[in-house]
């Protein structure tokens, strides 16, 4: 029997209700009229169901089977593994076996670098924590990747955009490229560098530089950000000895970034310090090394207590740091070990604003002797939380219109129902919705209250869409959001529990 299929393939998109029945070449019904493609997987198996000739598309019903297509949101621990992994087999598997023959070498990293920018937008916390915390991973996979990843939230408060970003994490991954086999073996030598090891060390930038030249890259950032990574203001560095703002300030941020890790990280011939220290004597002694970089964002964006470290409380808890408060001694704690020595049955939330669990001080590494659930502390995998329970910041309910901007289109009207520094509810008219809405083309969202453009231009990425009689709920979450723009939504959110919202208008208005 000729395929029927009363609703076209071309029609069918993910969380949109089918428009007709469909029905396979011998005329069984498959799918009724209303139902709902929830993901790409049921939309797949739909392709092959409907056989060969209904799965070749013209473009345009392919951009329409993208329409709105929201990424399954999996554990970002895995996403992380995958970052070891990938880092693994390419800086330390393939660098060994066969340097000169790696193919598509610049194209690979930049993958790893999205990778890692991902990572950040879904969590910057857990992204500091995971690579700080990993007592597995070899050192020579964990430094450039925790490097990369303090690259990215720091680069990001310098307003770099997220392209800008990738050569400077590029730059961070590769900084010791060709030095990674000896790297490897200073992990367990506890003699002094032998003569021949200095002169190599001293050298790695310009072998580092050559060799990445020799893998095919090309971009004047990473490679100038690789080759001077160890220069510093005074021209005391190498290998050319440059001073001040000759020195690139990709190559400054990597440089101090490199310091900061190095210093908090475990080695065999000496002991981690404490990341309070650390960020001490990045901001005092070591800021005289650059003079692009202001020290104060480490301080500013990372706390004296990052992500990851392990501390003690006044009331005698032990603890990990899952994310940075609003003041920069004051992070959010998961409690691990009571006051007595036992553990807690499950970590508990520690607010250290409060007297009693105020941060008594930083523990080192070797000092942690319990074992660290990572997906628990941070509430992933099995752990995971739902719907609001997984929000970081509280939504507070509004009622505004706003203008949502695909990347090269005109805006599309559309509703705010809900908003907090992270990100909003959308709710976009079934009228409205275009082929140019889907999650791999950036958009912007504007939001106007009572005729008032507040903010502009936010940028933000689809984190799940409902389909609702009206058209689509859509939640997002904004990304790169500047300091500015959360404190004006702060200021809204505020304005709106007290009643005063009017006043607040007045003042945007001004």
């Amino acid at each position: 029997m000729e395929m029927g299929v009363t609703c076209k393939l071309s029609d069918i998109a993910i969380g949109v209700p089918l428009q007709g029945h469909v029905v396979d070449k011998k005329g069984r019904l498959l799918l009724r009229s209303g139902h709902v493609i929830k993901d790409e997987r049921e939309l797949n198996r739909l392709r092959q169901l409907l056989g060969e000739e209904a799965a070749e598309r013209s473009e345009e019903s392919q951009n329409r089977l993208n329409l709105i297509s929201i990424s399954q949101q999996g554990n970002p621990f895995d996403l992380f593994r995958l970052i070891q992994q990938f880092t693994d087999n390419l800086f330390v598997c393939g660098i060994n076996s066969a340097a000169d023959s790696i193919k598509n070498f610049s194209q690979k990293v930049r993958k790893i670098c999205s990778m890692i920018q991902e990572l950040c937008y879904e969590d910057e916390d857990l992204a500091l924590g995971a690579a700080f915390l990993d007592k597995d991973m070899r050192y020579t996979i964990k430094h450039p990747i925790h490097v990369a990843v303090i690259c990215e939230v720091i680069a990001k408060s310098m307003n770099y955009s997220r392209e800008e970003r990738i050569p400077v994490l590029a730059a961070a991954l590769a900084m010791n490229i060709s030095v990674i086999e000896l790297q490897e073996k200073l992990q367990s030598q506890s003699d002094p560098l032998t003569k021949e090891q200095r002169i190599t060390l001293l050298g790695h930038p310009m072998a580092d530089f050559k060799l990445l030249q020799r893998l095919g890259v090309t971009d004047k950032v990473w490679l100038t950000a690789v080759l001077q990574h160890h220069e510093t203001n005074d021209g005391s560095g190498y290998p050319q000895g440059l001073k001040g703002s000759s020195i690139s300030v990709e190559a400054q941020l990597i440089s101090l970034t490199d310091i900061y890790t190095a210093m908090i990280s475990s080695r065999t011939y000496r002991a981690p310090m404490p990341a309070n220290e650390a960020m001490k004597k990045i901001f005092i002694t070591d800021s005289q090394k650059v003079v692009d970089i202001n020290p104060g964002l480490f301080v500013k964006h990372l706390g004296i207590y990052p992500p990851g470290t392990a501390i003690s409380l006044q009331n005698g808890e032990v603890g990990i740091v899952t994310y940075r408060g609003y003041a920069i001694d004051q992070p959010v704690v998961q409690a691990i070990v009571k006051p007595d020595g036992m553990l807690h049955c499950t970590p508990q939330l520690r607010n250290t604003s409060l007297g009693q669990y105020k941060v008594a001080g930083p523990l080192s590494q070797k000092q942690i002797d319990f074992a660290i659930n990572k997906e628990q502390i941070w509430g992933c995998g099995d752990f995971a939380k739902k719907g609001r329970d997984k929000r970081r910041h509280e939504r507070v309910p509004i009622s505004c219109s706003a203008e949502l901007t695909p990347e090269g289109s005109s805006p599309i009207h559309v509703a705010i129902l809900n908003v907090s520094i992270s990100g909003c509810l959308v709710q976009i008219p079934f009228d409205a919705l275009r082929n140019e809405l889907r999650e791999d083309k950036p958009c912007k969202l504007s939001l106007i209250v009572s005729g008032v453009p507040l903010l502009t231009d936010i940028r933000f990425i689809m984190r799940n869409v409902t389909v609702i009689d009206k058209g689509y709920n859509v939640g997002v979450k904004f990304i790169d959001m500047p300091d500015n723009y959360k404190a004006t939504i702060e200021a809204y959110i505020e304005s709106l529990k007290n009643s005063s919202s009017e006043s607040f208008l007045k003042v945007v208005k001004a």
